[in-house]
């Protein structure tokens, strides 16, 4: 009775999502390349579903810059890359988390009534407890030829340096001899380009560097750790992609900026620097 409710459910979705064609938004739609992608027809795919199978027909876009295709109602849904529903991912992580990747998918498939197969139950199985996103930058001496336009930091107005921006993913579940965490062997990578991150609220699409900070994080899983952490200095830029591409995020700011504010700002100054410090950054408990 309970697998035959849910077929109806899944059928009325089915056909809710199916006669609904507002996920065509015009003949281009932006490619996360930061070129613009064309349409290119409606594309039919199967997914999984807590309801059961349901086959949807989203809007498909092409990019000929990059070569890559994609169907933003995919993404709306919470299925990019994917062909289980958010709901059958976290059920088949869980699953897999206490028992062999097989057993999950038997288990998937005799409780919820929604097979994975044992490929899928092993990607869906959580990454570290905890995984680290640290971002900052740096700036890098470049030759004259590439330093015209945007004015420097020096006195007359010029540059000697582009900054280089640097996203790291990497867990540490580990500790050391005397209990401090250090950073699980092989865990660590980075991502860095001369990429600006600057954004306005009326763009739609994000900035280079926003793009290159979350790919990173997608490809790492690190927004299916069961704890995630943000690090970085006062920058403001680093809390404003934090803040739209991690919500809920521990968030904690370097040592050494806050240790540099009674030097920088002065005495008087220095109750009022630390509260922002404490705003940004959360100890982790």
């Amino acid at each position: 009775m309970r697998r035959k409710a849910f077929q109806v459910a899944a059928l009325a979705v089915k056909r809710r999502l199916n006669a609904d064609t507002s996920d065509y938004t015009g003949p281009t739609f932006p490619c996360s390349c930061g070129k613009m992608a064309h349409y290119a027809g409606r594309r039919v795919k199967t997914f999984q579903t807590a309801l059961g199978e349901m086959a949807l027909e989203r809007a498909y876009y092409h990019c000929t810059a990059c070569r890559r295709g994609f169907c933003p109602r995919d993404r709306a849904l919470g299925m990019k890359d994917s062909s289980l529903s958010p709901a059958v991912t976290r059920m088949a992580g869980l699953a897999a988390a206490m028992v062999s990747f097989q057993e999950a998918d038997e288990l998937m498939r005799e409780l919820a009534g929604a097979p994975v197969g044992a490929k899928q139950a092993e990607r869906s199985s959580p990454c570290a407890p905890t995984m680290y996103l640290g971002m900052d930058g740096t700036g890098v001496p470049m030759r004259a030829s590439e330093l015209e336009g945007p004015p420097g930091k020096q006195p007359d107005g010029k540059s000697k340096t582009r900054e280089v921006k640097l996203v790291t993913i990497w867990s540490a579940e580990g500790r050391d001899a005397e209990g401090t965490p250090v950073r699980d062997a092989g865990s660590v990578t980075y991502s860095a380009a001369i990429e600006s991150a600057a954004s306005h609220d009326t763009d739609t699409i994000p900035s280079d560097f926003a793009q290159r900070v979350e790919r990173e994080a997608l490809r790492r899983g690190f927004d299916r750790a069961a704890r995630r952490v943000v690090l970085g200095d006062g920058a403001s830029w680093i809390w404003n992609l934090a803040d739209e591409f991690f919500p809920g995020a521990v968030q904690i700011v370097d040592l050494f900026p806050c240790q540099r504010v009674p030097v920088e700002c002065g005495q008087g100054h220095l109750r009022c620097q630390q509260r922002s410090c404490c705003a940004l950054g959360q100890a982790a408990a």
